[in-house]
Parts: C-alpha cells; structure tokens; sequence
C-alpha cells in the first residue's frame, strides 16, 4: 500500500478493500462499538477514499445502501452499531435479501472478553438464557446469504473476503459479518493479502449456461402451438434485466402478447404495442385478457419468483400446465409444480437461441424494432392497455385525483429521471396509472417483502448511485412520517431528489382494503401534517399543492435542478385505487 493508504488496524484493512472494490459509501450511523471504523472512514475521506453517509435510521441505512447496489452494480455498504443498531437494520437487510441485491452489513459488537456478561447492548450468539443478551447472528441468518461472527484478528481479512464474494454471486444476497469492538481496534500490519478479490468477487453476469435438454422440448412446444395456429404469451417478470431486447425480439416474431408482473414493469417498454399491462396485483384488464385467451396455448414466465402480488393472488389464468416457466436459477421453481416445463439457463441465452431457431424457420417480425405507438396530446397511457377509470387523468376536481398527479408526472418530469415508489396505495396508483418514458428507471422494492417506508432512503441511495440524475419518491403520508427523516441527508448531500406525497391523512392501503373486504369501517387517520413546513424547517424546499390548477405553475423539469424538494399533494381520500385486482 502507498503511505496514504497505510493500514494500522482491523478498520483501517476494511475500509481498504472497500476502496479496492470501488465502493464510494458506507452508510449507517455511528456508535460507540464501531467507533474505529468510523475513524478509518474520516481518514478516508479526507484522501478521496470511501466515506461515511450519516443516515437517520439504520433501516434507513440499509434502503440507501441497497437501492445503490441495483444503481451502480457495486456492493452496497452498510453499518451498525451492537444491540438495538442491528435490530433496526434488519428490516432493510430483509428486503435486500428477499430482493437478491448485494449487500455487505458490517455491525459491531461488544468486548469478547466480556462476551456473556452482559455488556452495554450485547447481542453475542450462544450465551444461554440471559434475557439481557440478544442473539444478532441468528436473527441474521434468515435473511443473509452469509453471517459470521470475527472471533479472532486473524480471521477477519478471510470472513471479510468471503462474505464480499458470496454477496455478489448468484442469488445476490446481503452477507453480514458480526466485529467485536476490541477486533476492530487490534493492530494490523503489511499488505492487502487478496489484492485480486475485485476480479474473484465481480457481480454475477450473465454466464453462459443453459439446460439444453429442457430448451429443446421448449422449442418443441413453441413448434407444436404455432403449427396449430395457436398462441404463445409471455409473462414477463423482475429477474430478465439484461435480457429484455431478445425477450421483445421473440415476442415480435410470434406476435405474442406481452404482461408483466408489478416489478416486471420496469424490463419492458411500456409503448410496446405487444405488452398489454401489469398482470399481478392493481393491474390491468388488458393483461389479464391477454393471457384467458382461448387461442393461448403456451405461456412463458420469465424471471419471475410467481408470488401473491405477481401473480394476482396465485391465479388459475397464469398458474396452470399451459406454463413454462424459466428461471436463471432453480430457486423458484417448486412454486410451479403444475408447469409443462422448468428451464433454467441465461435467460439472455435461452431467446437468443429461440430467436436465432425462428429466424433460421423463416418468422418474420411482423413489428419493427423500433416501432412506438403514437403517444397522443394528452395521452401518456398506452392505447392497448385497458385502464379503470382513465378520466382521472384529467380531472379538476379538488381534492385531486391521483390518477391527476400521475399523468402530471409522466408529462412534466424528463425521460432520466429514475422513480422510487414505496408501498402502500401510492404502489397501487402507481402500478396501474403511471407509464415511465425508460422503463428501467422505475424501482420497487422486492414484493416478497415490501416495507413501507423504503422510498424515500431508497431514493437517496438511488441518487447517491447516479450523480446529478433527479430522482422522484412517490410515497405516502404515512411512509413518510415512518422514514421520512432521510430527507436530511438529500439535504446535507444536496440531492436532486423530489419527495412526492400523496396526502390523504391515513394509513390509505389499510383503510381501503377494510372498505373492500366488508371489515370494519375504521379510517386508520393520520392527524393533518403540514409536510412543506417540514421540508422547509430541514432546509429543503416544499409546496403544499390541494388544487390540480397548481399543476400549471410548477415546472416539474427545473425543480429537478433545485435540490431537495417536497410536494405535498393532498389527493382525495375517497377514490379507490385498483388494489381489487
């Protein structure tokens, strides 16, 4: 190492190979059983290196550090102090998990020698039935791909190495390592002993694997329905981002109509006159009609884990033998025991081949490549994609419609501009109305486990991972008044990113299902919150908007370039969003 990047200690040698791996951030808050890291942190920083993100909540912490995994393709970064420090990054550690994004979580803990003694918020493994002691590490084994506990100096560099590469390998997954206060303190001398880690721990690509086997019965299926003058459909789902221009080829070739699930949304083009809607939950008619077709004999899901939301509450449209469903793991496919078919490869690789093995047939695309449908002059949805109650979209009603605020949104913010949008009704609005410009900036949070309350740290570890690029939250008012503090670090990094809020005074998705299920009538009320004020008083900006007619003063392209902002939109709590799909 140069004299710059002498290591004298465990932390120092940490954030070294941090700083190896390219990792720009490590976010979390302080505490005293991490202290020597954050000291290692401040060293760094002054010499370029990565640096500390001081966040308000550790879940906060973890939201930040996953959603710049998925932005940049780097391990994420996070930290926690021993006891309540851990106990509170789980949520956001659980989701990464459920959501196969890499993360390292790094958390202290107290002296080993002390270890059983009940030190100040220990959370050591093992120790018998000391109520005063809470076990991290299996509280952490069920929602990581790695969890060790560093009992010793010598084993850190090793763990540290380990749980870096297992992070990043397929499934993606969170790897957690437990550090005692007085390891990361101890002397460390000499050089970086796996200076290659980089290469060895690089993010999973692409590989090129395939069951061949299974994609030649595949093409045999494909052969047997077309032949019969019968239809292929695709239901296409998160896990195919690198694969979405073969996926849309083979769709064009067969002219097969395209669905997706909630997150599935954001890996094809939405203008695509074959992808006909959202098929899961607050999805779309048109979706769900394209795949009870009678002509449809073969339905191919792609990339998909075939959960609740996904699949519309488990389905018989979606879920029966017409199935074949294809995976680049075989995680998932004990959900789809009824299928014709599992095939499990590249899912790049698997259309190539299907696409290569038409063409070589004589198919013809009959949609060029290129092809958009005409978006009209005050229309930003689709013509193909059936819609419940569109004239939302243009309504001067006050309260205003939420389906107003979304089509405000698709017209006035540019095509960069990545969406985060947190759970609750905003997720249901926003899955059947909104209709991005780039499909791949539109971000959800795993929907095996969607906390509320993810966006708006979501959208600062989004805008941390893509400098300058705006980033708008779409979240709820009571999302925010649970995580909302996170606005403070948009603030002191100033950050371009916009906090929307749909204000109904209530916990809405909760109140609303009550409504529709027959349950008691309870409101789940929020009392009124003056949201711009409270921008304001953290030193971002914030507008208050309750009649649509604000929509024609705002620019929404140079509040992208104004630092923090939130607008607080009171929409009208009456008006059911589509969560009965």
């Amino acid at each position: 190492m140069t004299e710059q990047q002498k290591i004298e200690n465990q932390s120092d040698l940490i954030v070294a190979y941090l700083e190896l791996l390219g990792v720009e951030y490590v976010f979390g808050i302080p505490g005293g059983h991490i202290s020597s890291l954050y000291d290692s942190l401040a060293r760094s920083e002054r010499r370029g290196g990565p640096r500390a993100v001081l966040t308000r909540h550790e879940s906060g912490a973890a939201f930040m550090a996953a959603s710049y995994a998925r932005e940049t393709g780097k391990i994420g970064v996070c930290c926690a102090t021993t006891g309540p420090g851990v106990t509170n990054i789980i949520t956001g550690v659980a989701a990464a998990y459920a959501d196969h994004l890499p993360l390292l979580v790094l958390t202290g803990q107290t002296l080993l020698p002390a270890s059983s003694l009940g030190a100040l918020q220990e959370c050591s493994p093992y120790q018998g039935p000391f109520p005063d002691i809470v076990d991290i590490m299996g509280m952490m084994e069920h929602c990581t791909c790695y969890n060790a506990l560093v009992t010793h100096p010598q084993q850190l560099e090793k763990k540290l190495a380990a749980a870096i590469i297992t992070a990043l390998q397929p499934l993606c997954g969170p790897a957690h390592l437990s550090i005692p206060v007085d390891i990361l303190r101890s002397p460390h001398t000499g050089e970086l002993n796996f200076p290659n880690l980089p290469e060895l721990a690089a993010p999973a690509t692409a590989a090129s694997f395939l069951d061949s086997v299974a994609l030649d019965k595949l093409w045999q299926e494909i052969l047997i329905v077309t032949r019969e003058g019968r239809q292929v459909a695709l239901f296409v789902g998160n896990e195919c981002a690198d694969a979405t221009e073969e996926i849309l080829a083979f769709a064009e070739l067969l002219s097969a109509p395209i669905v997706t699930s909630l997150r599935g949304k954001s890996r094809v083009r939405a203008d695509h006159p074959l992808v006909f809607g959202v098929f899961g939950a607050f999805g779309h008619k048109s979706a769900r009609q394209a795949l009870a077709e009678e002509s449809v004999d073969l339905i191919l899901a792609i990339g998909t884990s075939l959960g609740q939301w996904a699949t519309a509450g488990w389905q018989s449209t979606l879920l029966n033998n017409k199935m074949v469903h294809i995976d680049h793991t075989n995680t998932y496919f004990p959900r789809s025991p009824f299928a014709r078919l599992h095939v499990r490869g590249t899912i790049k690789i698997i259309f190539q081949e299907l696409v290569t093995r038409l063409k070589n047939m004589g198919f013809d695309a009959k949609i060029p490549q290129k092809q958009r449908s005409q978006v009209q002059h005050l229309r930003y949805s689709p013509p193909q994609v059936q819609l419940q109650a569109p004239e939302g979209y243009h309504s001067n009603q006050v309260p205003i419609k939420p389906q107003r605020l979304i089509y405000e949104m698709m017209r006035g913010f540019p095509a960069e501009t990545r969406f985060a949008v947190d759970t609750g009704n905003c997720l249901a609005w926003m899955t059947h109305y909104f209709f991005p410009k780039q499909a791949k900036n539109y971000r959800l949070l795993s929907t095996g486990q969607p906390s509320t309350g993810w966006a708006p740290g979501g959208a600062v570890g989004i805008a941390m991972g893509s400098p300058g690029t705006p980033v708008v939250c779409i979240t709820g008012d009571g999302s925010f008044l649970m995580y909302g503090q996170e606005i403070t670090v948009a603030v002191a990094e100033q950050l371009p990113v916009i906090f929307i809020i749909l204000n109904d005074c209530s916990y809405g998705m909760i109140r609303d299902r009550h409504r529709q299920t027959g349950k008691e009538p309870l409101e789940f009320a929020i009392p009124p919150v003056n949201f711009a004020k409270m921008a304001e008083a953290v030193g971002a900006k914030g507008y208050t908007i309750r009649d649509p007619e604000f929509f024609e003063q705002i620019d929404f392209k140079k509040l992208c370039k104004t630092g923090p902002t939130v607008l607080d939109v009171h929409i009208d709590p009456n008006e059911l969003p589509p969560i009965g799909n």
